[in-house]
């Protein structure tokens, strides 16, 4: 199993050896600062990059790219043993080549982002559920770390993990397991989260800032309404009611020039926004979140649109590989530049930054997932058929990740081509299981299957 679990992870770095170095994002560079200067941010968790100092200090920029494959690979492994019954070395090398020329995981994979740990989201939420009710303790606990820890990297993963978790110990009650045993499957999940915000809250109060979990989600938010453009006129009003700090963006997020003004409002450097936040920090938030609790007042019914607007459009917007050459003004670049300047060589030459990663684009990843979703109502009933209850508890946690992150990622941050894409690639893995589960005993004994 040793050697198929390398081979499934050299699959799934192909995308990142063919471009030369691992793909980055325009916030790559904050995380490669955290392990690099000690840097704390306020606008992200720092887990991720922490987790990936000791990669990165080790064996360089491609240390981190190995242990994502290595942890994809075995998740995939985890997941197929329980949905798909007993596992084979082939399955997981054959499942990790349909993942790799099929799906956007590889794109991923090779990403410096913590943008791969979404996908493991449910995947380890079904492993603590769906486990034998024999399993030792230390493997639930096991379990409910792991949990934690991919909570933890990104904000979007708390919500999506409580909306998961939430479905899932209702499916439980409705398919016939009793409250205890609901209770009982679903408290260890319920303690990963709540560990996971007091872990936030309290590195947050430790490196000098508020006792919460995410410090500029308001900040987020108020951006993505000034985008949908239904908090203008409230802003409006309370300027003319009194003086705001907040009245200084006016002219920035009233631009009909402006695309986008909720970003302009977060990244354009004709914001006054960092310097406000730099003067009184306090007060701005207080403002953002008086701001916030208006708009919901003044105008229920355009942002109740903008949330539906922003879940459909990101529910289809999934191309993935969206990633541009920076220029040297651009934080991954200066930070790759100074810190690490034999990395930024192999960087500088990568199809990256020339440009160059439209023919790696050929993988039909889309195409893949469209044909499974069509399956489904197929895999569905068979799955009824031959009493196979764990892959309903898988499917049903798969169709809810893509429409929550969907929702939660649509709805919060605005729409954008990676947030899909960095799930989309469950479908294919779910197909996987399905395929697998046709060459196993079915499962009879409901009662060692929580999912059912």
């Amino acid at each position: 199993m040793a050697v198929a679990i390398l081979a499934g992870a050299a699959i799934l770095c192909w995308v990142a050896v063919a471009n030369g170095f691992p793909l980055v994002f325009a916030d790559s560079g904050t995380y490669l600062r955290i392990p690099l200067e000690l840097f704390y941010p306020t606008d992200r968790p720092p887990v991720y990059g922490l987790a990936i100092g000791l990669p990165l200090w080790t064996t360089g920029v491609w240390g981190i790219v190995a242990v994502q494959a290595i942890g994809s690979v075995l998740m995939i492994a985890m997941t197929l043993a329980i949905g798909g019954g007993r596992l084979h070395a082939r399955d997981v090398v054959a499942t990790c080549a349909l993942l790799g020329l099929g799906s956007s995981l590889p794109w991923f994979v090779g990403q410096i982002m913590p943008d791969i740990a979404t996908g493991f989201v449910p995947l380890a939420l079904f492993a603590m559920l769906a486990r034998p009710s024999d399993t030792p303790l230390w493997q639930r606990a096991g379990l409910a770390v792991l949990l934690a820890l991919l909570i933890a990297v990104h904000f979007s993963h708390v919500l999506l993990t409580v909306g998961l978790l939430v479905l899932a110990a209702v499916a439980m009650l409705v398919s016939g397991t009793g409250w205890r045993e609901t209770i009982r499957r679903s408290l260890p999940a319920a303690l990963a989260i709540a560990l996971t915000l007091l872990g936030l809250s309290g590195l947050n109060r430790v490196a000098g800032y508020e006792f919460r979990p995410a410090l500029s989600s308001d900040t987020f938010l108020l951006a993505r309404l000034f985008d949908g453009h239904v908090a203008q006129p409230t802003l409006a009003r309370l300027c003319r009611e009194g003086t705001l700090a907040h009245c200084a963006v006016r002219p920035l997020v009233d631009d009909p020039l402006v695309a986008k003004p909720g970003q302009a409002y977060l990244w354009d450097r004709r914001s006054p926004l960092g310097a406000m936040l730099h003067r009184d920090r306090p007060g701005v938030i207080a403002e953002q979140r008086m701001i916030i609790r208006d708009v919901l007042h003044d105008d229920p019914g355009g942002v109740a649109t903008l949330a539906w607007q922003g879940f459909a459009e990101q529910l289809s917007t999934v191309r993935k590989g969206v990633l541009p050459p920076y220029a040297a003004d651009m934080q991954i670049v200066r930070i790759l530049k100074t810190r690490l300047p034999d990395a930024y060589q192999a960087f500088a030459v990568s199809r990256q930054q020339r440009g160059a990663l439209d023919p790696l684009k050929f993988a039909p990843d889309v195409a893949v997932a469209v044909a499974v979703v069509l399956l489904l109502p197929l895999m569905l009933v068979w799955a009824v058929r031959q009493r196979r209850w764990p892959l309903l508890g898988l499917t049903g946690l798969v169709v809810a990740t893509l429409l929550l992150n969907a929702a939660i990622t649509g709805d919060l941050s605005g729409p954008d081509d990676r947030y899909q894409s960095r799930v989309l690639w469950l479908l294919p893995l779910l197909a996987a299981c399905f395929v697998i589960g046709t060459q196993r005993r079915p499962v009879l004994d409901r009662s060692d299957i929580a999912l059912n």
